[in-house]
């Protein structure tokens, strides 16, 4: 087995040399015109979002919040991947998108529901295409405006399982 040594030679060249060897294969690194961007932290959520956050763990202390999901975490076309371009064009609709909670289970990592928190930033036509999408994979979506987030126990009643209906997988939206 031969052993390799990566190393960075400079701001736009990757060296891979072979250990036990004298050949020394240098190429150029993809992006390479990137070497001197910058990056700071972000914060995960906004102070708004954060104070929901504890709302919605006062609430359901039996279920897990994860905040800021990607929905490509949370679907997948319903198209054979072989199908690439409809496949990969279905996956585009949703794979740079992300949601503000997921409500999942303790016990088991179920999903009970996907959360949002809407500002004025949102907008109508496209979250319901959101919504949409999530509710056509089974889940139920909850939505309640910035400026009139509920109480938990608001919260907690709209959390528990909907009634068995026809309809269990639709979205439930609070403006």
């Amino acid at each position: 087995m031969i052993a390799h040594e990566i190393a960075l030679v400079g701001p736009s060249t990757l060296a891979c040399e072979q250990q036990g060897s004298e050949s020394t294969r240098t190429r150029r690194r993809e992006g390479s015109g990137n070497a001197d961007v910058k990056f700071k932290p972000k914060a995960l959520l906004t102070a708004n979002e954060l104070e929901f956050l504890g709302r919605l763990e006062a609430a359901a202390p039996e279920l897990r919040f994860c905040p800021q999901v990607s929905m490509r975490a949370l679907l997948e076309p319903a198209i054979p991947r072989k199908d690439g371009k409809a496949y990969f064009q279905a996956r585009g609709m949703f794979s740079q998108k992300i949601v503000d909670f997921v409500a999942q289970r303790r016990s088991g990592g179920a999903i009970v529901a996907i959360v949002e928190l809407d500002d004025r930033t949102h907008d109508g036509g496209k979250d319901a295409k959101r919504d949409a999408m999530l509710a056509s994979a089974g889940y139920r979506v909850l939505r309640w405006q910035s400026r009139a987030k509920p109480d938990v126990a608001a919260i907690r009643a709209e959390l528990q399982p909907p009634p068995q209906s026809s309809s269990a997988s639709s979205t439930a939206l609070r403006q």
